[in-house]
């Protein structure tokens, strides 16, 4: 059944709007008795080993998953326990049309998702940290990462629930770029740190992923390697390296159970450049080799984006142009851009428009008639707010 007419049979969006901020509003009811604002150390950065930068005095634009996985205003609690949170509020539309030109597929979709983080302070040098989310589409709430962290000058060490540092995944657009087939998420992973300086970041990673060798139910374990390097004020760059793609949230083997005869690899790439009021970036990410139970047409995926974007009114507004592209990725466009506009609306609240144009090739996409799309169009707003 097509996504928008599931969407049609849940509840109407504004009671789930409501719904959610009346959630948020008791939150912070709860909190404000004894409320005041957290002290978190400014140089803390958070690659999934450590305690999220301080909050802004003003609502920030996202860049990467990451960054909206931190956000929010830390408020402190108690003594040791901090909460930070987010609600995004989506409305999307697409329209496909077919090969031979006609209208086929076209339809709305709304989420709204509601994360929550809490963190609880051990000891000096360590914490444990909770990402809880509600999503109005899949009707539950789950850990979108749960683990303990420990930091010591310049090594640190994350245990848990975590996403891998596999990619880096640069956007400013609400739809997120092609290349996040690559995100992975562990429910078991240990992530080992070190900043030789402040410009340099390594890490390793052992974790244990959803995808198994065939014939074998026992955990599979593997491992990520990731680097990334500021060369300039200007610029940065950065790789990763992961040893099971089959392991991404996109479950390119869900069909076959997530089973294999032989692992295949990921390599990720991107560089970033910077000099106010301008940004950009480009991002590359794919398999290493074919993965023998896929067709040979889709076999061995990959996807880039570029993006650029320039800032007005003291940086409360900006506007983003993004080219990207795919190639044997399943029922994605081969080649997509699109412009997008955010606006810092108030100190807690942040709005994203954009318009993508989406090209497909070949037959990697098709309707229920198994008839190949030509081409899509889509338009998203979503209201972003911090609390």
């Amino acid at each position: 059944m097509p996504f928008w007419e599931q969407t049609a049979k849940r509840r109407s969006l504004v009671q789930r709007i409501g719904a959610t901020l009346l959630w948020v509003l008791s939150l912070q009811v709860a909190a404000a008795a004894p409320a005041e604002d957290a002290e978190v150390d400014a140089n803390a950065t958070h690659p999934g080993e450590t305690t999220p930068d301080a909050s802004e005095d003003e609502a920030r634009l996202f860049t990467t998953p990451e960054e909206k996985r931190e956000a929010g205003r830390r408020t402190e609690i108690t003594p040791w326990l901090t909460a930070y949170g987010l609600v995004e509020v989506e409305f999307s539309y697409e329209d496909y049309d077919i090969d031979h030109g006609r209208d086929d597929d076209s339809g709305r979709y709304d989420v709204t998702t509601v994360q929550l983080g809490l963190v609880v302070d051990l000891f000096e040098l360590a914490e444990v940290e909770a990402i809880v989310e509600y999503d109005s589409n899949e009707g539950s709430t789950k850990f979108e990462e749960a683990f303990v962290a420990i930091e010591k000058d310049r090594w640190a060490l994350s245990a848990g629930r975590l996403y891998t540092p596999f990619g880096i995944y640069f956007s400013r657009f609400v739809s997120g770029p092609l290349i996040e087939f690559g995100e992975t998420r562990a429910n078991e992973a240990l992530i080992v740190s070190h900043s030789p300086d402040d410009a340099l970041d390594l890490s390793v990673t052992l974790y244990s992923g959803d995808a198994r060798k065939s014939g074998t139910s026992a955990p599979q374990w593997n491992w990520v390697l990731a680097m990334d390097a500021e060369i300039s004020p200007e610029w940065s760059f950065g790789w990763s390296y992961q040893t099971d793609l089959a392991d991404a949230d996109s479950e390119l083997l869900e069909d076959e159970g997530n089973r294999y005869d032989r692992r295949v690899a990921g390599i990720s790439a991107y560089v970033q450049w910077a000099q106010e009021p301008y940004q950009a970036g480009l991002e590359v990410l794919g398999a290493t080799s074919s993965f023998d139970e896929l067709d040979a047409d889709r076999d061995r995926p990959s996807a880039w984006n570029a993006e650029v974007s320039r800032s007005f009114l003291d940086e409360d507004f900006e506007v983003a142009l993004r080219i990207e592209g795919s190639d044997e990725l399943e029922d994605e466009p081969h080649l997509r851009y699109g412009i997008a506009a955010n606006w810092r609306i108030s100190e807690y609240a942040v709005l994203t428009l954009e318009y993508l144009h989406g090209e497909f090739k070949d037959e990697l996409a098709t309707n229920d008639d198994d008839e190949p799309y030509d081409h899509v169009d889509s338009v998203a707003a979503e209201l972003t707010l911090e609390f």
